[in-house]
C-alpha cells in the first residue's frame, strides 16, 4: 500500500507541476510547495516528539542537502516543464529515472563506494541510449529547445549526488527529521531566489493552482519522504529503488490522461530503455558487496 501510494505521490508530481506553472512562475511556485511541505513534517515531528538537531555541524550538512537535493532540482524541473516551449510531464517523468545512472557514476566510478559489475556499465549504456533518443532531436536545434533536458538531467544528478552526501555526513539522523531540516534550508533559499526574481503581480492563485500546490507540498513532499523512509526501513534499500520503474509509467499515463499529451515512439523506446538499464543497473547479477569502510 505505501509502495503504490509513494509512486502516486511522485509520478504525479510532474502533472501537477505542469498545471501550477500555468499561473505561478516557476521559482515561486517551488517556494510554496516547499512551504507546504514544510509545514506538513513540522505537524508530524511535533506529533511523533521529534525536534530538530542542534549545532553548526549538522545543518551545515543538512544546508548542502537542502540546496543539492531539494531547492536546484525542484527548481530545475519546475522551469523545464514551465514555459511555451517547456517539456511534457511525461517527458520529464522518463528523463527523472536516469537517477540510478549517476548513483552508480558517483558512487561506484568517482567514490568508489562499490563495486561497478559488467551489468551496471550495460545498464549505463542501455539507459545513456534511452536519454539519447529522447534528447536527440534538439541536439541539432538551438540550446533552448535543449536547455529544458540538460535542466531535468542536471537535478538528476543532484539527486544522486545528494544521497551519497547523506550516507557519508547524515547517518543516524531520524528521517522526518532529515527532511524537515533540508526542507526549512531549501525553502528559505527559494523564497529569497523568488523575491529577487520573481514579481507576484504577473502570477495567480485559482483553484486549480491551488489543488495543485496542496498535492505537491502535501503528498509529493511531505508525504512522500515519510513514505519512502518507511519502505527503505521495511522493505530495505535495493527493493525500495524498485519504485524507479512505477515513476515514468505513473508520469506518462497521467500526462497522456489528464493533459492530452502525445505519447509517440521516441517516448516509448526511449524509456524501455531507460528502465530497462535502470534495471540492469539494480538487479542482483550487477550489485556486489560494497567496499570496507563505505
Amino acid at each position: 500500500m505505501a509502495f503504490g501510494v509513494l509512486a502516486l505521490a511522485w509520478g504525479t508530481s510532474f502533472l501537477f507541476i505542469k498545471v501550477a506553472v500555468q499561473t505561478l512562475q516557476p521559482i515561486t511556485l517551488v517556494s510554496l510547495r516547499l512551504l507546504v511541505g514544510l509545514l506538513g513534517l513540522l505537524l508530524v515531528m511535533r506529533w511523533q516528539g521529534e525536534r530538530l538537531p542542534r549545532g553548526w555541524t549538522v545543518w551545515r550538512h543538512l544546508a548542502v542537502m537542502g540546496l543539492m537535493n531539494v531547492a536546484v532540482p525542484f527548481v530545475l524541473i519546475t522551469w523545464a516543464e514551465s514555459g511555451e516551449t517547456g517539456l511534457d510531464s511525461g517527458v520529464a517523468s522518463v528523463l527523472n529515472s536516469t537517477v540510478p545512472f549517476f548513483s552508480v557514476l558517483i558512487s561506484g566510478l568517482i567514490l568508489q563506494a562499490e563495486v561497478v559489475g559488467a551489468g551496471m556499465i550495460a545498464g549505463l549504456l542501455v539507459g545513456f541510449a534511452g536519454v539519447v533518443l529522447l534528447v536527440g532531436p534538439n541536439l541539432g536545434g538551438d540550446w533552448g529547445g535543449f536547455l529544458p533536458y540538460l535542466a531535468v538531467l542536471v537535478a538528476a544528478l543532484g539527486y544522486a549526488a545528494s544521497s551519497a552526501y547523506a550516507r557519508r555526513y547524515l547517518r543516524g539522523l531520524r528521517p522526518v527529521v532529515l527532511s524537515a531540516g533540508q526542507l526549512m534550508v531549501a525553502d528559505s533559499a527559494v523564497i529569497v531566489a523568488a523575491l529577487l526574481f520573481e514579481d507576484w503581480r504577473q502570477q495567480s492563485l485559482p483553484l486549480a493552482t491551488i489543488g495543485a500546490l496542496l498535492w505537491l507540498g502535501l503528498l509529493g513532499s511531505c508525504l512522500a519522504y515519510i513514505l519512502y523512509f518507511f519502505v527503505l526501513q521495511s522493505w530495505g534499500a535495493t527493493r525500495a529503488t524498485l519504485v524507479t520503474y512505477l515513476l515514468p509509467i505513473v508520469g506518462v499515463s497521467a500526462g497522456a490522461l489528464v493533459l492530452g499529451e502525445v505519447v509517440d515512439w521516441r517516448l516509448l523506446v526511449g524509456g524501455l530503455l531507460i528502465l530497462s538499464g535502470v534495471g540492469a543497473v539494480n538487479s542482483k547479477r550487477s550489485l556486489r558487496k560494497p567496499r570496507p569502510g563505505t
